[in-house]
């Protein structure tokens, strides 16, 4: 009786995954309303990216995404208690979620006036988001600057200098990410590794603005 309760591995193999046809129609519509969320936050217009965001969550309370997005549309206007619920929301729908991890820290960690230990656990969280990036997360980049922040925020400036030089993050697919990460180094005082990332930049991506704010060394703009 044991074996015929749970399904076999042929079984489980015949089994479809779940692909666009098995959607709702109020899914699909919350998708799109997600989709237009991004462009319009793309185009700076995040008050309207919030409304779409509203609205994609209405039609579908429980997607992972929405709630992600809803977090970094309110980082960006500023409201850090309702950016912080939202990827709360989305790391409790999705607790394996490397995006809704990442955002978290990150907000943490960006923020003055954050706890001591707000920040140590900021920390734990991008460790564990670094683990599972390897399985298709975020590129390790964003999440090794992320936690060079957080090490910084905590006074741990040589653990921070061991995360800026990570082979990972002079792989950025943004220039924002070596910019960034340049200014840190340089805030840490290691002129050596801010010319390495600034060469990063330039190969990579030399005609972005990003290098041409590292070359007229313009680190307050």
């Amino acid at each position: 009786m044991g074996g015929c309760a749970a399904p076999s591995e042929d079984l489980l193999a015949l089994a479809d995954r779940s692909t666009e046809s098995d959607l709702t129609p109020e899914r699909r519509r919350a998708q799109l309303r997600l989709e237009l969320a991004r462009a319009y936050l793309e185009q700076g217009q995040t008050w309207v990216a919030l409304d779409e965001v509203k609205q994609a969550l209405t039609l579908s309370p429980d997607m992972v995404g929405g709630w992600n997005l809803r977090g970094v549309v309110y980082a960006q206007l500023g409201d850090a208690p309702r950016a912080q619920a939202s990827f709360e929301r989305a790391l409790a729908l999705a607790p394996n979620d490397v995006e809704a991890a990442y955002n978290q820290a990150w907000l943490a960690c960006q923020h003055a006036g954050v706890a001591q230990e707000r920040t140590a656990q900021a920390q734990k969280v991008l460790a564990r988001a670094l683990a599972q990036a390897g399985a298709g997360g975020l590129p390790g980049s964003r999440l090794w600057l992320a936690l060079a922040t957080c090490q910084v925020r905590a006074g741990q400036a040589e653990r921070a200098l061991d995360s800026l030089g990570q082979p990972g993050l002079h792989k950025a697919d943004a220039p924002e990410t070596l910019w960034l990460a340049a200014k840190l180094a340089r805030k840490l005082d290691n002129g050596l590794l801010v010319q390495q990332l600034g060469e990063q930049l330039r190969q990579r991506f030399g005609r972005s603005p990003q290098a041409a704010a590292f070359d007229k060394g313009a680190w307050d703009e």
